[in-house]
């Protein structure tokens, strides 16, 4: 059982990272992104079915350990009423070759367990490869792509207007009757769509 708890807890910590990972290329990760989730759930059912088997087992032991103080204090007792004690201390023997029989399928259940975690590690590490592959693609053709340029021709007059919730470069320059590539190019912005709330823009003016 140590084990395969070990088993769980490397599953974790190896989630952990993948979600580290995701943060750098959410395009790149969507779909290891979705094993984790599905990983995730499967882990938290593991843990669940661990927990019960555990408290399954350690029932088992009280239960055998109890039974066996029994049959010793029925031994002690062979004198009186021996006939009775031998139906017992068979009846005894009879629950405990039960609740063994319980243990060995407890112990089958957790191996099965581990088999399945197993798997789904092997599955995760080869999706994760195939990111990182992915992620190092996209770095090199990032790297040797040009920087972008802006121009200069545009109205040297306007005013600085500080972008407020909601606003976009688009709704800016419509607002003042300007342009979106004046507004582009006078501010030197590389993503139009991340402008933040608070950035002072100048919107040249005709």
């Amino acid at each position: 059982m140590n084990g395969l708890v070990s088993k769980v807890i490397s599953c974790k910590v190896l989630i952990v990272s993948c979600l580290s990972l995701y943060v750098f290329s959410p395009l790149a990760l969507g779909n290891v992104n979705i094993q984790l989730a599905n990983l995730k759930q499967d882990m938290e059912l593991v843990s669940r079915e661990l927990a019960g088997l555990r408290t399954e087992v350690e029932l088992l032991r009280r239960e055998n350990a109890q039974l066996r103080v029994s049959v010793e204090q029925l031994t002690r007792r062979q004198n009186s009423a021996s006939g009775a004690n031998q139906g017992l201390t068979q009846q005894v023997d009879s629950r405990i070759q039960s609740l063994e029989r319980r243990a060995s399928k407890g112990e089958k259940g957790q191996a099965a367990l581990q088999k399945t975690i197993d798997k789904k590690l092997k599955d995760l590490i080869a999706e994760m490869n195939r990111a990182i592959t992915q992620v190092n693609k996209n770095s090199s053709s990032a790297s040797t792509s040009p920087p972008k340029t802006f121009s200069s021709d545009y109205p040297q007059k306007g005013f600085v207007h500080k972008v407020e919730r909601g606003e976009t470069v688009s709704s800016v320059a419509q607002k003042y009757k300007s342009k979106i590539k004046w507004i582009i190019d006078a501010n030197q912005i590389g993503d139009p769509t991340k402008v933040g709330v608070g950035k002072e823009l100048f919107v040249p003016q005709q």
